[in-house]
C-alpha cells in the first residue's frame, strides 16, 4: 500500500530522517552500483587492452614455460602455483582495484557520502524475518513486484539490441582465418568492448530510472500522518502538562532560593499588609542597595515570618514598599529611591550600633 492509502499524506521532518538514517535506512540503487564494473572494464579495455592481452600472453607463456622446464612434484607444483597467483594478482589488481574503490565512490555519493554499520548489526528481531508466511509478503509485494518486472524488461532489450549487432558482426569470423593473431586480438576485444559499452549504456538507462524509483519509494516510506507530527512536536518540545509540571518546579526552587536569602538581608519594606521586600546593602561590594526577595500576599506574610524569626528587622513604609516590588530580584535600587532606603537604613544600622555609608 501506498503513504496516502495508509493516511500518510506529510512530508516527512528532519527528525524523522535522522532516525531512518540511524537505522540505516537510505535511499540507494543497486543498479547503478552494480553498473561500475562494466564502465571500469570499457574504459581499461579501451585504453590498455591491446597491451593487456599481450601481458596476458606473456604470462601464460612464461607459466606454461616454467612447467616443462620444472620437475613436477607437490613442492614444485605449489611453487609455480603461488608465483602464477602472485602475478596474475598483479596483473588483474589495478582492475579489481579500481572497480572496488569506483564502487564504494558512487555508492557514497549516491548516499549524500552517509555510512552506517545499522543493516550489519544482527537483532533477535531479525529472526522473523526466517517466517515462510513473512517470505511470502515480501515475494508479492511493490518492490519484489517492481524488480522482477524490471528485471524481465532489461533482459529483454539488452538480448534484443545484442541479437542485432552480433547478428551483423557474426559475418566478419571467416576473415579472421588469414590474420595474425595480434591482429585476432585487436578485433576481438574491440567487439567486445562494443559490447561493453552497449549494455552499460542500456542498463545506465534502466539504473537511472532504478535511482529516481528508490529515491521516490524511500520519499513516500517516510511520509507521516498528521498525528504523528503532532505525536514528535510534543515529545520533541515537551508536552504541556509536563512542561507546566517543570515550570512550577522551578518556581518553587526560585521561591526556596529567594527565602534562604531574607535571613542574609538587612531590612524588609511593608505595605504591611500586601508587600514586602528585602532589601541587602554590602558597602564593599554594592553601589546602592539590592532586593533579594519579594512577594504579595501570602509570600509577603511568609517574608515577614523569616525575617521576624531570624531578627531581620522589618519597616512599614507603603508608597516606598509599592515602589520597591516593581524592582526585579537581583538588582540594585534605582538613585530616585537612596534617600528613602538610606533614612531606614540608618535607624537600622543605628538599632545594631553601625553607621551607614551615604
Amino acid at each position: 500500500m501506498g503513504a496516502e492509502d495508509e493516511g500518510r499524506t506529510e512530508a516527512a521532518t528532519p527528525r524523522r530522517r535522522d532516525e531512518a538514517r540511524g537505522k540505516g535506512n537510505i535511499a540507494t540503487s543497486r543498479e547503478l552500483i552494480s553498473l561500475v564494473p562494466l564502465w571500469v572494464l570499457f574504459t581499461f579495455f579501451s585504453f590498455t587492452g591491446i597491451a593487456f592481452f599481450n601481458t596476458m600472453v606473456v604470462f601464460f607463456k612464461s607459466s606454461l614455460k616454467r612447467s616443462f622446464e620444472t620437475s613436477l612434484n607437490d613442492a614444485s607444483l605449489m611453487e609455480i602455483f603461488k608465483t602464477d597467483a602472485v602475478q596474475l594478482g598483479q596483473l588483474m589488481l589495478p582492475l579489481f582495484g579500481w572497480m572496488i574503490v569506483l564502487s564504494i565512490v558512487i555508492h557514497l555519493y549516491s548516499t549524500d557520502f552517509y555510512f552506517s554499520t545499522a543493516k550489519m548489526k544482527f537483532e533477535n528481531a531479525g529472526l522473523l524475518n526466517l517466517n515462510p508466511l513473512n517470505f511470502i509478503k515480501r515475494m508479492f509485494s511493490k518492490t519484489m513486484v517492481f524488480d522482477l518486472a524490471k528485471g524481465f524488461l532489461k533482459m529483454i532489450v539488452l538480448s534484443l539490441i545484442l541479437y542485432f549487432i552480433l547478428k551483423k558482426e557474426i559475418l566478419t569470423l571467416p576473415l579472421l582465418v588469414d590474420m595474425d593473431i595480434l591482429s585476432i586480438a585487436g578485433i576481438c576485444f574491440g567487439q567486445i568492448n562494443k559490447l561493453i559499452l552497449i549494455s552499460a549504456v542500456v542498463l545506465s538507462f534502466f539504473g537511472i530510472v532504478d535511482f529516481f524509483y528508490q529515491r521516490w519509494q524511500f520519499e513516500d516510506s517516510l511520509k507521516m500522518t498528521k498525528m504523528d507530527i503532532k505525536d514528535e512536536m510534543k515529545s520533541s518540545e515537551g508536552d504541556p502538562k509536563v512542561k507546566a509540571r517543570i515550570r512550577s518546579l522551578q518556581r518553587q526552587m526560585a521561591m526556596k532560593r529567594m527565602m534562604q536569602e531574607v535571613p542574609k538581608a538587612d531590612v524588609v519594606i511593608t505595605n504591611p499588609t500586601h508587600f514586602a521586600v528585602a532589601l541587602k546593602y554590602d558597602t564593599s561590594k554594592m553601589v546602592a542597595p539590592k532586593v533579594v526577595a519579594k512577594g504579595a500576599n501570602l509570600v509577603a506574610e511568609r517574608i515577614k515570618e523569616i525575617a521576624k524569626k531570624h531578627k531581620v528587622p522589618v519597616f512599614e513604609d507603603k508608597p516606598l514598599a509599592r515602589t520597591l516590588f516593581k524592582i526585579e530580584i537581583g538588582q540594585e535600587i534605582p538613585e530616585v529611591l537612596y534617600k528613602a532606603v538610606a533614612t531606614i537604613l540608618a535607624n537600622v544600622y543605628k538599632m545594631k550600633g553601625k553607621k551607614v555609608k551615604r
